[in-house]
C-alpha cells in the first residue's frame, strides 16, 4: 500500500526546476492607493550539500516597501497624432504621445522566504519597475487566452488567426474600432469571432518619423475554418489604410504568440499595450 498522502503532490527530481507563481494585486490603483501587493510563489529548486543534492521547497511572499521616481527617467520620443486617429471629444484633448524605453517608477518589495524543511525564514528586498509590472499583467492576460482556447485548437473545434496591422501613427482608424470592424468582417463569412486578444509592439526603426515602428498584432479566435486561401475581407488592409498581414495560427499557441506579444523596444505612454475579449467562448 502506498504512503503518499492524498492530495500531496511529489517534488519532482533534483535535476529540474519548476516554478510555479500566484500573483495577487492587493490594490486597484498603484498611485491612488498604499501602493501594497502581494505575490505568492512556490518554487523547487536544487541546492547542492556537502553529501548529495536536495530539493528543497520554499515559498515566498513579496509586500510593498518603498516606490520613487526614477531620477533617468525621460520621454524619449515624441510625435503628434494624425487627425485620422481624433474620433471623440476625449482623443482630440489628446493631441500627442510619448514613447519611453526606461521605467518612471522604481519600486522595492520585501521578499519573505519560508523554508518547508527547516522553517528558516529569510528577508531580502526585491527590485522591480512599472515596466516589469506591466509586462507582468501582459503576459497573465496571454496565459489566460491560450489556456482557454489552446485545448480546443488541439481538439480541432477553432481555429486562430494571428492579425498584425503596420504603423499605427499613419492609420485610419484606432484598434478598437479595427476590433469592432473585424468583428463586422467576420460575421459576414459566418463565422462571428468567439474571443480575441491584441497587444501593441514598439520596434525601433530609424527610417520611421518617430523613430519606432508602432504596430498592433490582433488574435481572433473562431469556429473551425478551412480555407485553401485567407479570403480578402479579412486582411483589413481597405479599413486600416496601412500594410497588413494575416495567418493562421499552425502551430502552439502559447509558444507562437509568446514569440510575438511579449517583446517591445519601449513603451508608448497614455496607450493601452493589450486588451482582451471580456468573453471567451
Amino acid at each position: 500500500m502506498s504512503n503518499k498522502k492524498p492530495g500531496r503532490m511529489e517534488p519532482p527530481a533534483p535535476t529540474r526546476l519548476n516554478v510555479f507563481y500566484l500573483m495577487t494585486k492587493l490594490s486597484d490603483s498603484a498611485e491612488k492607493s498604499n501602493k501594497r501587493y502581494e505575490i505568492n510563489a512556490l518554487k523547487t529548486f536544487n541546492k547542492r550539500t556537502d553529501d548529495a543534492n536536495k530539493v528543497r521547497l520554499y515559498e515566498e511572499t513579496y509586500r510593498f516597501k518603498s516606490r520613487r521616481k526614477n531620477p533617468e527617467w525621460s520621454t524619449e520620443k515624441l510625435f503628434p497624432l494624425r487627425s485620422c486617429l481624433i474620433h471623440n471629444k476625449a482623443s482630440k484633448n489628446e493631441t500627442e504621445s510619448f514613447i519611453s524605453e526606461i521605467p518612471k517608477w522604481l519600486t522595492t518589495l520585501r521578499k519573505e522566504t519560508i523554508y518547508e524543511d527547516t522553517g528558516e525564514i529569510v528577508y531580502d528586498d526585491y527590485e522591480t519597475d512599472d515596466f516589469k509590472a506591466a509586462k507582468g499583467r501582459k503576459i497573465k492576460t496571454v496565459r489566460k487566452f491560450c489556456d482557454f482556447y489552446e485545448p480546443l485548437y488541439r481538439a480541432r473545434k477553432v481555429s486562430l488567426l494571428f492579425h498584425t496591422f503596420t504603423r499605427m501613427d499613419y492609420s485610419k482608424k484606432d484598434m478598437k474600432t479595427m476590433v469592432e470592424c473585424a468583428k463586422a468582417r467576420y460575421e459576414s463569412i459566418d463565422r462571428p469571432i468567439r474571443g480575441y486578444l491584441w497587444a501593441l509592439e514598439l520596434k525601433k526603426n530609424e527610417g520611421m518619423e518617430s523613430g519606432y515602428h508602432i504596430h498592433y498584432h490582433l488574435v481572433i479566435a473562431i469556429d473551425r475554418y478551412e480555407v485553401k486561401e485567407i479570403p480578402e475581407e479579412l486582411k483589413f488592409e481597405d479599413l486600416w489604410g496601412q500594410r497588413t498581414g494575416v495567418e493562421f495560427i499552425k502551430k502552439g499557441v502559447r509558444v507562437y504568440l509568446s514569440t510575438y506579444l511579449y517583446k517591445s523596444d519601449g513603451r508608448l505612454l497614455r496607450k493601452r499595450s493589450y486588451a482582451i475579449s471580456r468573453h471567451l467562448l
